[in-house]
């Protein structure tokens, strides 16, 4: 049985969880502690207290002849608490071997000795103190459960019994019942117990939010790198000192990268701007040149490397993307880039399930980019798009924005499937070669795609034609 995923998932609430139920432990077993001493103490005094008493009855019941005992064992059992027998022959107890059987033995020899005319010989004593907790007997002391339960037996009490020959050969039985002053469930103080541990539970709360508030501006300064890196976040630098490292380490690790990354788009700057003088001077030139075949080829060769290069240079920026997150009617927002594409005159269709009236935080112009790359690629090769769009409700209660784009195009070998998405790759064999592009709209869009967090991922359709699922987790979606 896997206990795990029952325990909550956030640190703060495992921290707070586990301390407090330490702390609940700790606690019952302190009270059981102070109550299991000052009861044996208790019980202790009250024996020792009543073995004079009874050292007395013994003294008195010797000096009685035998045939007035019992007349004054009944008037002493109205007197006392405690009970006496007369017997003609030793009974069948055994000497008790716990604390409080010799505590109780010892108290009464010394009382009986202290009575004793000079001369007399020892008598013979036998003592057994039994506690009853929960309606049993349990010898010397309760166990721990059965200290912990017997806070809710009100009837806790000890028997001790005493067995003693007097010098005529009598034996007398002698049982005193006391109560055991158990801490009963009634006599705790309710009051002061739940103040401790509201105090305490607020005070935990409190220590431990303030040692998880670092890693939780980690974690959000990771995520905020993660989905937009042209934006700094930069970690509070607090907390215990492994914390206070850990945010170093990572603002230190944010500036790195950034700096790598402004330096690579300024090199795909530099480049572009030093191959576009070259490639428009040799456009111009090939277009003064004497016509032909020869000559139409070099111009869609000029072009086609203009069109890499701005692509090139395009991705570099994706990847660092600067865009705030924007509150956005999604169907709204779906509707509008297909009425787009119907108002250029091509063949796109929208089916959008009920559920996608609803808004959401969303980077539009890189969702736009994303759908639109798609777009492009399903007209390209399949001259239809159908683009379908529906919220799911995944574990966690978390809505997901699933849309689907279908062609009719040829599809693509699925040893291919996720190969198109490195740059610059275009498949030959399950695509025409003559439809342009440059390999690069489908890494485009799953950088887009990875910018909300999301997936995108391409099937090949049973019927024929390929299938761009794009999931996007919605953040704070609800209805527009």
């Amino acid at each position: 049985m896997n206990t795990a995923r029952h325990l909550p998932k956030s640190l703060f609430s495992r921290l707070t969880l586990f301390l407090l139920g330490a702390f609940f432990v700790l606690h019952t077993l302190t009270i059981l502690t102070v109550a299991d001493f000052f009861e044996r103490h208790l019980v202790q005094n009250m024996l020792a207290n009543h073995s004079a008493t009874i050292a007395l009855c013994v003294r008195m019941l010797e000096a009685e002849p035998a045939q007035d005992r019992p007349a004054l064992v009944s008037s002493l059992a109205k007197i006392s608490e405690v009970s006496i027998t007369t017997l003609d022959k030793k009974p069948d107890m055994p000497q008790g071997q716990d604390k409080l059987s010799r505590f109780f033995l010892d108290h009464i020899k010394e009382a009986l000795d202290d009575m004793s005319v000079p001369g007399q010989k020892p008598r013979a004593l036998q003592a057994q103190v039994q506690v009853i907790v929960l309606g049993k007997e349990s010898g010397e002391w309760a166990s721990f459960f059965e200290k912990f339960f017997s806070l809710w037996d009100v009837s806790g009490s000890f028997l001790a019994h005493l067995t003693v020959q007097l010098t005529d050969g009598t034996w007398l039985n002698i049982t005193y019942a006391g109560p055991g002053h158990r801490a009963h469930l009634e006599d705790m103080p309710y009051l002061v117990l739940a103040l401790e541990f509201f105090v305490f539970a607020a005070l935990l709360i409190l220590i431990v939010y303030r040692l998880v508030r670092p890693l939780r501006s980690l974690a959000k300064a990771a995520e905020s790198f993660g989905l937009n890196q042209g934006v700094p976040y930069m970690v509070p630098d607090e907390g215990p000192s492994e914390v206070r490292h850990a945010a170093q380490a990572f603002n230190a690790m944010q500036e790195r990268i950034r700096g790598v990354m402004e330096e690579r788009e300024r090199m795909f700057a530099a480049l572009s701007h030093d191959l576009r003088t070259p490639l428009t001077r040799m456009r111009l030139r090939l277009e003064s040149a004497p016509g032909g075949e020869f000559k139409q080829k070099m111009l869609e060769d000029v072009h086609s490397l203009h069109s890499i290069v701005e692509m090139g240079t395009a991705m570099t920026l994706c990847e660092r993307h600067v865009e705030d997150p924007t509150r956005t009617d999604i169907q709204a927002f779906l509707e509008a880039i297909v009425e787009d594409r119907r108002e250029m005159g091509q063949n796109v269709l929208m089916t959008a399930e009920p559920d996608t009236a609803l808004s959401a935080l969303i980077f539009p112009v890189a969702l736009r980019r994303c759908l639109d790359n798609l777009l492009d690629n399903a007209l390209r090769y399949g001259q239809e798009a159908v683009l379908a769009a529906s919220v799911l409700r995944r574990p966690g209660e978390k809505l997901v924005l699933r849309i689907d784009i279908d062609d009719k195009g040829p599809g693509i070998d699925p040893a291919l499937l996720e190969k198109v998405f490195e740059p610059f790759f275009r498949v030959e064999g399950s695509r025409n070669r003559h439809t342009g592009g440059h390999g690069l709209g489908l890494s485009i869009a799953q950088g887009m795609a990875g910018m909300h967090r999301g997936t995108l991922n391409l099937s090949n359709l049973p019927q024929g034609g390929l299938r761009a699922r794009l999931e996007l987790p919605l953040v704070e979606g609800r209805p527009a």
